[in-house]
């Protein structure tokens, strides 16, 4: 008996609760979000923290949350210091080269909220996310509404190239002086980004191996362009680019899934599924995706149906790159 219970306490000391294996790919709940314009970013530091913020009440509450264990646990979403008692509409992040966060999101009124200019702000953390410097206006078309919804790529140091619905332009934060990107041409409220090998793929269905002066068309490429500010594309460390869609009806469709190019942007054959409740998407869901490492990947989206367990939700879900078809 005696050795029986010494077998049973060494057991016990090598317990480790259960995770979701890799196959079950089971999201974690960041929050429960009331409604309206949810619309998460997302950012991952130098150091692995992963930084979200999302709209908690429509146009009225922005909050930041943040994940030191690779999206297993999140700090208490709270209010995004420089909007408190403002109107907004959600933005984007971008983790810069020298490990600062730029986070950029629209204003929708003026300090007393008696006016819309509905212009860009953006905010720069030298710690993580946790404290923000004062913001500073990006560049604006006069009296044109103008809205970010996607990172910045920062080309190098002070030089961005920044993706907003009316301009589409080449900024530096140093003098605050901005001019055209490439051939001039307005891609709208999509995502762009650029690959190790230094070609630029537009959310607009383009391809440019020039810095931007001449587009070629991409066949059969994911419609980003009608709805840009849904949904997103992201190019990992490996030159793997992945972009969202979300078949089916409705509002929020009925899934969620990457489709995938391997060629730097040249086909989008494969895809994979990561969200389907088997019922409709409730919202929008607005995924933004994240690399953490060379061998995982997380997105962050959320779904308020209320036929959910715990009911609406913002969501974070790690993926294995294994899990993703193989070429």
């Amino acid at each position: 008996m005696r050795a029986f219970w010494l077998c049973l306490f060494a057991a016990s000391l090598c317990f480790v609760p259960s995770m979701a294996t890799a196959d079950e790919l089971r999201p974690v709940r960041i929050a429960k979000p009331v409604g309206g314009h949810i619309h998460p970013a997302a950012c991952v530091t130098p150091k692995g923290t992963i930084v979200v913020t999302y709209g908690q009440i429509n146009h009225r509450d922005l909050r930041i949350s943040r994940s030191t264990d690779g999206g297993q646990t999140w700090t208490e979403p709270t209010p995004f210091e420089h909007t408190i008692k403002k109107t907004y509409y959600p933005g984007s992040l971008t983790t810069l080269r020298d490990g600062k966060l730029m986070h950029a999101w629209n204003r929708w009124s003026t300090e007393t909220n008696e006016a819309e200019p509905r212009s860009v702000l953006y905010s720069i953390s030298a710690d993580d996310g946790v404290t923000w410097n004062e913001p500073k206006p990006l560049p604006r078309t006069e009296n044109v509404m103008s809205v970010i919804r996607h990172p910045i790529v920062e080309l190098e140091s002070n030089r961005w190239l920044v993706p907003l619905s009316d301009r589409t332009f080449l900024f530096d934060p140093a003098s605050d002086k901005s001019e055209p990107f490439g051939d001039g041409r307005l891609h709208g409220l999509v995502p762009i980004v650029r690959t190790p090998k230094g070609t630029f793929i537009s959310g607009a269905g383009l391809r440019s191996t020039d810095e931007g002066k001449t587009w070629k068309e991409i066949e059969k490429f994911p419609n980003l362009k009608e709805q840009g500010w849904r949904h997103e594309m992201v190019c990992l460390s490996n030159g793997w680019l992945l972009a969202s869609e979300i078949p089916g009806p409705g509002v929020g469709g009925d899934l969620i899934r990457y489709v995938i190019s391997r060629d730097d942007g040249l086909t989008w054959n494969d895809t994979f599924e990561y969200h389907n409740p088997g019922r409709p998407i409730g919202g929008r869901a607005c995924p933004r995706t994240v690399e953490l490492d060379a061998k995982t990947i997380g997105v962050v989206f959320y779904d308020v149906s209320e036929q959910q367990e715990g009911g609406p939700g913002l969501f974070f879900l790690r993926i294995p790159l294994t899990r993703l078809p193989a070429k």
